[in-house]
């Protein structure tokens, strides 16, 4: 509900921008600059927003507090601890991203977006997290999915900033060694021999699950244009207006750690699968491998320890219909031993 809401109470804030300052032509803008008048851009997301100003300190002044009286004209207040007015030198973040202007590999000033160092920690911690040294009880291939799913997002979402390669290779060190030593910890083997047993290439794979390394996610070059908000913009003649693309952001606190209701759970299954095939059991179906299940024969349940319950003899493959039916005959079954 968050960006919904301030997609509507902001509204007017894009309307105001958009009127009295984004509507100049290029050669209006031009015109300004010889005036010596500043030109302003915006951008917003959410309740996130910047403006860029490229005249004095003075009209960066004037502009930011001229957005506090249209924002109080809402009910809304800036955050004077937030709302920073810095030169582009110096550099801001914005959407995660750290934006500046510094000198280029030609020796001339250029504007770069930067992955901030605090996000490279904060994507180093949820690593160790998800490979923490507790969690040796989870299936590997369930934490491999978890470190994998965090590299594709993380990376994909800052595959457009400049020197991302330099970055991802230093990465690819801590990635590969931490599930290194975690596969170590669980299995009660030396590194030599998790290497030995696990790596393949520059990389680790156990079983069907390969470690996804950084720099194998493609960087791509930014998109300099300028993209108009979409219910502001007026009418464009000739053309049709232009779709956003929206992109999926990277969310830290929903993401999975690796961590499963029966640890274990993954790799026993894995195993079944090695066994006898994406074949069902009862009605003799062959189907894909993420279609079908790892079923215990007689019910966990019904174990007074429940390793005897998890031994591979107890373990087959069922469809998803055969699955619940027969998950609905062991709960009626176990009803009636209480």
């Amino acid at each position: 509900m968050s960006p919904l809401l301030a997609n509507i109470y902001l509204h007017e804030l894009d309307v105001y921008m958009e009127s009295n300052y984004l509507h100049y032509s290029k050669s209006e803008r031009s015109m300004r600059r010889r005036k010596g008048k500043g030109n302003f851009l915006y951008g917003r997301y959410a309740d996130d927003f910047v403006v860029l100003c490229n005249g004095t300190k003075a009209e960066a002044q004037a502009m930011k507090e001229e957005l506090g009286r249209v924002l109080s004209t809402m009910g809304l207040t800036l955050s004077e601890e937030k709302t920073k007015l810095t030169h582009i030198t110096e550099g801001f973040q914005f959407l995660g991203y750290r934006i500046e202007r510094s000198i280029g590999t030609k020796g001339e000033m250029v504007l770069k977006v930067l992955i901030p160092r605090s996000a490279i920690k904060r994507f180093l911690h949820k690593v160790r997290e998800i490979t923490a040294p507790n969690t040796t009880s989870e299936s590997a291939n369930a934490k491999i999915i978890a470190v994998n799913r965090l590299t594709r997002g993380w990376c994909q979402y800052y595959s457009c900033t400049s020197s991302t390669s330099q970055i991802f290779n230093k990465l690819n060190h801590e990635v590969f060694w931490e599930m290194a030593h975690w596969l170590g910890k669980k299995y009660k083997l030396k590194i030599p021999a998790v290497m030995r047993k696990y790596r393949k290439a520059n990389t680790l794979r156990y079983k069907s699950s390969t470690l996804v390394m950084p720099d194998e996610i493609k960087t791509r070059k930014r998109l300099v244009r300028a993209w108009h908000n979409p219910y502001t913009e007026k009418e464009m003649v000739g053309r049709e207006k232009e779709r956003i693309k929206r992109e999926s952001l990277l969310s830290y606190n929903s993401l999975w750690l690796g961590n499963e209701d029966r640890p274990g759970e993954m790799d026993l299954r894995e195993e079944a699968l090695l066994k006898h095939g994406p074949i069902c059991a009862k009605c003799k179906g062959t189907f894909h491998p993420s279609e079908v299940y790892g079923d215990h024969i007689i019910a966990r349940k019904r174990f007074k320890d429940p390793t005897e319950a998890d031994r591979i003899e107890n373990i087959q493959i069922l469809c998803h219909d055969c699955h619940r039916a027969k998950t609905k005959i062991d709960l009626k079954v176990l009803s009636r031993m209480r």
